[in-house]
């Protein structure tokens, strides 16, 4: 069985992420249940099958107990949500249950200590993720205090600055009372939050052509400029990065000009040629992305036993506790997709990259689906982030990009990493819960209304 696993394990990820675009064939919501069902039943095969693997390689009960305690918070989440949020999308919270069985199941290989941190930190995002769809329909007033979220993540990213821990070259961590989190994950919301009110405040709006006005442009571009300069100045161009590229698709969102998409790229071309040229850390990271292996002792060794990992873990994987994973720095964070290619193969780590897309494309569906601009760029703003970050994550494992520093959602380690993910996750299903509502609300309405009519 063990020998076995990593092809049952490649088998069972397979379907599931073959459930998530076969789906959208079926129409009737039954049929679309079953399918569901389907994608829970090889979640909690792909998961026991691998905590069972640890346990027979390691002898180590405590994993077995730890498996059923994941599997109890899975269900939580699942059936919670079902019965809170019918109207919310069960495909966006499967793929969430199954990256988070993948994460626990490769974090528990790496270290049993931060796989019970991760299932504690995991434990407090269903929480919040339970709980933000109930208040999100009064998210929308939120618009007329941008200001508010504008001067809290400024405050929060000079904290960052001036009082922030440096973690290979970066200032990205602040303390309080002990707890270390990244500031910039949190500042990520707000920054939406605002972004979103700047550019439809009705106020600042031509009241003939309802187009923004130029003047309000500028200010929510220099605004949005402060930001991305504070975090070059701590040395974060990963979320620099993010944070530039979710400014431009919700620009153009808000716009629909064209020349908005190309200034932006252009502006991301000249930012990273900035960047090569002030950071040293930079033109390292880029060095090792041209040629690792020229600097495989050096600057080049992250990348290059990545690389190596990735391609000796073929297809279907070494298995679990087959590989060498724990070569590669800072594996549990950046680099858990070279560890789950090793020992679980190609095509595990290729589905991965589907489920991600499938949440993407569902984000955005729902995105676009949303009457109210100021809801739309919201969820506009955060399927950017989500995205942006996977290929972010992805690229720099695989040396398609230069390394970054930005973790997988939902599968890598990382306590401000999962809970912000959780978030956008809730924020999401919240405003696609809302919309569906007042859909529903309008239809009944007019129902009434034609029944009237046709009483009369």
């Amino acid at each position: 069985m063990v020998g076995l696993s990593r092809y049952f394990i490649a088998v069972f990820v397979i379907f599931y992420t073959f459930q998530c675009f076969a789906v959208f064939s079926y129409r009737d919501d039954e049929d679309r249940g079953i399918f569901y069902i389907f994608q829970n039943v090889l979640m909690i095969l792909t998961h026991v099958l691998g905590f069972y693997v640890l346990y027979s390689r390691t002898g180590n009960r405590s994993l077995m107990v730890l498996c059923l305690l994941e599997e109890v918070l899975l269900f939580i989440l699942l059936i919670l949500y079902g019965l809170l949020y019918p109207a919310a999308s069960r495909l966006i919270t499967n793929n969430v249950c199954m990256l988070l069985s993948i994460g626990f199941i490769m974090l528990a290989r790496l270290s049993e200590e931060r796989a019970l941190r991760q299932f504690i930190i995991a434990v407090f995002g269903v929480v919040l993720a339970l709980a933000v769809p109930y208040f999100i329909s009064r998210i929308r007033y939120i618009r007329y205090y941008y200001w508010g979220a504008i001067i809290a993540g400024l405050v929060v990213l000079l904290a960052m600055l001036t009082k922030g821990a440096v973690t290979n070259g970066s200032r990205i961590t602040l303390s309080i009372a002990g707890v270390a989190f990244l500031p910039s994950e949190f500042v990520r919301l707000l920054y939406i939050f605002f972004i979103a009110g700047m550019l439809t405040d009705e106020e600042r709006r031509d009241p003939v052509t309802g187009r923004i006005e130029h003047q309000q442009l500028i200010s929510c571009t220099v605004m949005c400029a402060v930001y991305v300069g504070i975090l070059a100045l701590c040395k974060d161009l990963g979320s620099a990065l993010i944070f530039f590229v979710v400014y431009v698709f919700m620009l153009y969102t808000a716009t629909r000009a064209p020349a908005v998409m190309i200034a932006g790229f252009g502006g991301m071309f000249l930012s990273s040629v900035a960047g090569y040229k002030l950071f040293a850390h930079v033109r390292n990271r880029v060095r090792a992305w041209r040629d690792p292996f020229s600097d495989i002792e050096g600057a080049g060794y992250q990348v290059a036993q990545s690389l190596f990992a990735i391609g000796t873990g073929s297809w279907f994987g070494l298995g679990l506790m087959g590989g060498s994973p724990g070569s590669i720095p800072e594996v549990a964070k950046d680099f858990i997709f070279a560890a789950i290619s090793e020992e679980m193969g190609a095509l595990t780590a290729l589905c991965i990259i589907l489920i991600s897309l499938s949440n993407f494309l569902m984000f955005m569906n729902i995105s676009m689906s949303i009457r109210d601009i100021y809801l739309r760029l919201m969820a506009v703003g955060l399927a950017v982030n989500y995205g942006f970050q996977v290929i972010l994550t992805i690229g720099g494992v695989t040396k398609f990009i230069p390394l970054t520093g930005i973790t997988l959602p939902f599968v890598s380690y990382g306590g401000s990493s999962v809970i912000v993910t959780f978030i956008c996750f809730s924020l999401i299903q919240g405003l696609y819960v809302l919309e569906r509502t007042e859909d529903r609300g309008f239809s009944d309405d007019m129902d009434m209304r034609r029944r009237s009519h046709e009483k009369a």
